[in-house]
């Protein structure tokens, strides 16, 4: 039995061309809790439990550090 063509790189570009339009005038703050609840209901369509976010991560220099 033949698989049909999965044409990855179309569906990634597709997926983060219709992010970036629904997002595009959006705060840090809300482009952040878009997909906190992307990622909350995959979890819940999976039937695992939710993972808490992480903040724990050091906060961001304002400085490029190279």
């Amino acid at each position: 039995m033949h698989e049909p063509e999965i044409k990855a790189v179309e569906m990634v570009r597709s997926i983060r061309d219709a992010h970036y339009e629904k997002l595009k005038d959006s705060s840090p703050q809300e482009k952040i809790a878009f997909f906190r609840e992307k990622a909350r209901n995959l979890y819940v369509e999976l039937g695992r439990p939710e993972r808490l976010p992480d903040n724990s991560a050091p906060a961001q220099d304002t400085k490029t550090r190279r």
